[in-house]
């Protein structure tokens, strides 16, 4: 059985398609525009710098990218250099609101108009903050993971301190975890390495061994969590249960391949976070400012028995030749009977 596609809110793009697309594109047609990321790391970044770049050059515009390589101080420097070579707008993806604050300051001294993707929270001078609702992805995640230990036992909770979103995403655990006395959370602060993660595993299944000493790993983001997943397998805990963020290829490799503990992820539609904030950027270029301030994306649970349907959507037909998984095997090993259920913030 093949998992049905259900739609609980009409994902609308909050009137932002691109209405009065001929003068956006006149506005940036021949200009020099900048997208910064903090990182380059995985899915997540990438997808939302190829959707910001096919709207930014589909209006005519020069894009130029910039990596910072996890460092906030070099993502600051970035966007500092794009301010200093003149560019129309800038894409930032990734960052603190109030240590990106400076620099959007000067962008804004220097008529410049940036749009932050993935801050969690508007940026002051930017026109806008677009992402997906991490209170809400957390809430999902959290009570898939919760639900899959009946609400007990010790919950090692992996995130990078200092990260906006990740922290955002903690705090949601907290407070759910807050209501069932017989869940323990266990913080593992880390960074931003599945290769660091895997020895902070290893460590914790060493100091326990016994089956049931630890229910389940929360992880903030797919690849992040990855590590821990590798750590559970080769000790062969397979009773442990995994679940994560973002729904990278990483993440349905993980959730999707025979005996693993990873049980559920929450797919982003991360493709449209870089479409819409390069949308929202080319509409300040053109002096308008009728969007909201901070603007979500569509996001979906995906477990073992939607996986197929939920792989699909977000990756297209072609996934099971990219991650070399056969779709048969899997329907095989989960029957799909549940439901694909997108969800999508309501904004006033």
């Amino acid at each position: 059985m093949t998992s049905k596609l259900r739609t609980l809110t009409a994902s609308v793009a909050v009137g932002l398609m691109l209405a009065g697309t001929s003068v956006q594109a006149q506005e940036a047609a021949g200009k020099r525009i900048g997208i910064a990321a903090r990182e380059i790391t995985n899915d997540y970044n990438r997808d939302i710098i190829a959707g910001a770049e096919q709207v930014l050059k589909a209006a005519g515009a020069e894009v130029v990218v910039t990596d910072g390589g996890a460092d906030p101080r070099k993502h600051n420097e970035n966007i500092e250099s794009l301010i200093n070579s003149g560019v129309a707008g800038i894409v930032v993806q990734l960052g603190d609101a109030q240590q990106l604050a400076p620099v959007v300051a000067k962008a804004k001294a220097a008529n410049i108009p940036v749009v932050t993707t993935s801050v969690g929270s508007k940026t002051e001078g930017a026109l806008a903050d677009v992402g997906g609702d991490d209170a809400l992805m957390s809430a999902m995640v959290s009570r898939a993971l919760l639900s899959s230990i009946d609400y007990r036992g010790n919950v090692y909770v992996f995130w990078v301190p200092g990260a906006p979103i990740l922290e955002t995403r903690k705090r949601i655990l907290q407070a759910m975890a807050a209501d069932y006395p017989q869940v323990t959370l266990h913080e593992v602060p880390t960074e931003h390495s599945a290769a660091r993660v895997q020895t902070q595993m290893e460590d914790i299944l060493t100091a326990n061994p016994e089956e049931g000493s630890v229910a389940a790993v929360w992880g903030a983001y797919d690849l992040l969590v990855s590590g821990a997943v590798e750590a559970i397998r080769q000790r062969d805990r397979l009773e442990i249960k995994v679940a994560s963020i973002d729904g990278d290829r990483v993440g349905f490799q993980m959730l999707l391949d025979e005996e693993s503990p990873f049980v559920s992820t929450v797919v982003q539609d991360v493709p449209r976070i870089g479409s819409l904030a390069a949308e929202v950027l080319l509409k300040g270029m053109n002096g308008e400012t009728d969007f909201p301030s901070t603007l979500y994306t569509d996001a979906w649970l995906a477990t073992h028995a939607n996986g197929v349907a939920s792989a699909e959507k977000r990756w297209g037909p072609g996934v099971w030749d990219e991650m070399s998984i056969a779709r048969e095997d899997v329907e095989g090993r989960w029957p799909q009977g549940s439901d694909l259920i997108v969800v999508h913030p309501i904004l006033p």
